[in-house]
């Protein structure tokens, strides 16, 4: 009797696994979950939900939107397998949690979609007090701009708040430093010029899909299936299908076409496989991570890890965060079957 009920429980503990090891319903689908929060360049992600594309005849994927700080707590607290997040919150809080994890996609590259900007009426900067968005990226570009202008860390005082707006006529305030659609309120709106933006610091500042290593390695569809998502909308950003779909990106922005399209350029997409996987392959992407390893160690965010042990790239024995290349090549390579038969 003992040995019955024993085997029970564990089945039952089995059964009731976190989200990393997909589990089966009665159909014999694979479900998953991924959070993605409500940002300018993850609005395809958004409208694939619209469309039921995560409903798939093999694998079911909860899509779950929230704010970008909740995405990254449940993703380190293993509550959903997946997450669209900046590669600056990925090493400075999800390597610091020592979670094993993959890029399999970078989705967008920040190029102006993060500025530091100064009021119009305010021609004089002592560049000594700056206002920052609640947003790790956003200072690591302030960063990046101090050393630049080889100004000292230590001269320059930093306040982080909610709305940044608010300060831009403060005349003790030297600089603001946000990111879209705030940016794009501060420019186009309040008259705001731009000092520095991520323009600046090309292919620095960039956006990817996490995976938890151990439910990619037991069920790599997921990865297959997100990237099929992903590129499914981006086929529609070309060619006669464009206009519609930017029309429903920019209803899911809550924005005007025009107000979504401009902040769009500054946040430049991977549109199709092959410039996707020269992406994750670019060896830029080091030099970018050496620059972020600088950031993460000035500010202490990675709990005395060592940071160059802790990241690698395709064709590298995994570290702790790993870009991998191969759902990207699997991806194409199917693809090109695809479309020869």
């Amino acid at each position: 009797m003992f040995r019955i009920t024993f085997i029970l429980i564990t089945l039952f503990l089995s059964a009731c696994d976190s989200a990393t090891e997909g589990q089966n319903d009665n159909n014999k689908k694979l479900r998953f979950s991924f959070a993605v929060a409500p940002q300018i360049a993850w609005m395809p992600w958004h409208l694939a939900n619209e469309e039921d594309l995560f409903e798939q005849d093999k694998i079911d994927i909860k899509f779950i939107s929230s704010n970008y700080d909740d995405t990254i707590e449940k993703f380190i607290n293993k509550e959903v397998d997946a997450i669209a997040v900046s590669n600056i919150d990925t090493v400075a809080k999800i390597v610091r949690s020592n979670i094993p994890t993959d890029v399999i996609l970078i989705t967008n590259h920040s190029m102006g979609n993060h500025a530091i900007v100064t009021s119009g009426n305010n021609e004089k900067n002592h560049n000594k007090n700056f206002i920052l968005s609640n947003n790790l990226a956003c200072n690591y570009l302030l960063d990046r701009y101090l050393i630049r202008n080889q100004i000292p860390f230590e001269s320059v005082q930093t306040t982080t708040v909610m709305k940044p707006e608010k300060y831009l006529a403060d005349k003790t305030v030297d600089g603001i430093v946000t990111h879209n659609p705030k940016l794009y309120k501060l420019t186009h709106n309040l008259g705001a010029k731009i000092l520095f933006d991520s323009y600046k610091i090309n292919q620095e500042i960039f956006d990817v899909v996490l995976i938890h290593r151990k439910t990619l390695n037991n069920h790599p569809e997921l990865g297959q299936a997100l990237l099929k998502i992903w590129f499914s909308i981006m086929n529609r950003l070309q060619a006669n299908k464009k206009g519609p779909t930017l029309d429903a990106l920019a209803s899911l922005a809550h924005l005007s076409r025009e107000a979504y399209e401009q902040q769009l350029i500054t946040t430049p997409l991977n549109d199709t496989p092959i410039k996707a996987l020269a992406a994750i392959r670019n060896n830029h992407i080091r030099k970018s991570m050496r620059h972020l390893g600088y950031f993460v160690e000035r500010h202490k965010l990675t709990n005395g890890k060592s940071f160059i042990k802790s990241i690698s790239y395709p064709g590298r024995t995994p570290a702790l965060l790993h870009f991998s290349s191969k759902h990207l090549q699997n991806f194409v390579a199917a693809k090109t079957s695809s479309e020869l038969n």
